[in-house]
């Protein structure tokens, strides 16, 4: 028989909540996910299926939030292990594009602006280079001759996303987590601590609870009834629309971004011909409904950019709701007054990116052992009025 350390709740199997299940299983607790979507994650509206799938700390740096690039940074390191890890436990390979991100400027302002965005890259230590129009057209033959100039970030990399979702579900589920594909109703407690966990239909006792529900966090943090709550910065869902589109020969082998008509655009290679074309970014509650407004606009930018998607096959457009918090950036901490509860939430643009470490996190703080020194940033702290 086996003997658990703890039973660990998880409320969320995104691939942050999915991370959090298979690194506490794999420090011998006893560990549950609970998501109403679990076993269709396609039904779903969350950002895990929803996602580019970019590892890309270099493209997502920008300008004063340099606090988080370390986090970003030591995160892309672990990624290579952390894939090898789930590769080897779920008896899938789970791959890595390699090939690298550009980032492009259609127009003299562009380049100008994407120089600026290079200096200040470089400035921090990051590797982008400078590439003529000639030396893009050379990488990627099907880019649109209008291009002027870019840059080649060879350390951003991708995965693909749903390929990660569905081997993380298969290597917990190799290590023992098990799943209830139910939406948790209440929370109780018994003073400081969480003591159930209450779905549509039955009711879990639980010594630990990870509430790692992306967009929907906050509404779980509520049913902890805090003496304090508006110390919890809330979390809000962010829209971002998603197409996916296919051909019959392979397009494109880096990641593509560029700006056009002042949105932001990016086209990430996947396997079979695929492209996964994003992202809208607005904030309209939990609607996560595609609009034929924000279809055109991906179609008509990642068309300036790549003409070449006129010919290809138009599989799926979606909506994915991203988390995030007042700064755009994680929150993996203790939720002060329980004792036993833990937020993972609020990863926004790089939750995908986050996943390499998100769980090594978790661990640490349901041991009660120091988080690594990069995840510092991640800490509740950061936000005024939050009682320690």
């Amino acid at each position: 028989m086996v003997n658990y350390e703890r039973h660990v709740a998880i409320i969320g199997g995104g691939v942050i909540g999915l991370s959090a299940a298979l690194t506490a299983a794999q420090h011998g607790h006893r560990v549950t996910v609970l998501d109403p979507v679990i076993e269709n994650h396609a039904r779903g509206t969350g950002a895990s299926w929803m996602a580019g799938g970019m590892l890309a700390p270099v493209t997502e740096a920008w300008f004063g939030e340099e606090a988080r690039l370390a986090l970003d940074i030591a995160a892309l390191k672990a990624w290579p292990a952390f894939a090898r890890n789930i590769s080897a436990i779920a008896q899938q390979e789970l791959a890595i594009n390699t090939t690298g991100t550009l980032q492009i400027a259609l127009d003299i302002d562009d380049a100008r602006e994407l120089e600026r965005i290079r200096n200040f890259q470089n400035s921090v230590g990051l590797d982008a280079y400078a590439l003529s129009r000639d030396e893009l057209l050379d990488l990627e033959p099907l880019l649109s001759p209008n291009v002027v100039g870019g840059s080649l970030i060879s350390t951003d990399l991708s995965v693909d996303n749903r390929s990660l979702v569905l081997a993380l579900k298969s290597a917990c589920e190799k290590v023992g987590v098990h799943f209830v594909s139910k939406r948790v109703t209440e929370i109780q407690r018994k003073g400081k601590r969480v003591h159930q966990v209450v779905t549509t239909d039955e009711r879990l006792e639980v010594d630990e609870l990870v509430i790692a529900a992306g967009a929907w966090s906050s509404e779980l943090v509520n049913m902890l009834e805090l003496s304090n709550p508006r110390s919890i910065p809330t979390i809000r869902p962010i829209r971002g629309e998603i197409l996916r589109l296919r051909s019959d020969i392979t397009a494109i082998t880096h990641t593509l971004r560029a700006q056009v008509h002042g949105f932001q655009v990016y086209l990430v290679p996947r396997a079979h011909g695929e492209i996964v074309v994003g992202a809208t970014q607005f904030e309209r509650g939990f609607d996560a409904r595609p609009t034929a407004g924000g279809v055109y606009e991906l179609l008509r930018d990642s068309r300036e950019l790549l003409p070449y998607i006129s010919e290809m096959e138009f599989l799926e457009a979606g909506v994915g709701l991203r988390p995030g918090s007042p700064d755009n950036a994680p929150i993996i901490d203790r939720l002060p007054g329980v004792e036993n509860a833990i937020l993972a939430t609020g990863h926004y643009r790089n939750g995908i990116l986050l996943t390499s470490i998100a769980g090594e996190v978790v661990a640490a703080l349901i041991a009660h052992r120091e988080a690594p020194a990069d995840a510092q940033f991640v800490s509740l702290a950061r936000f005024s009025g939050v009682v320690q």
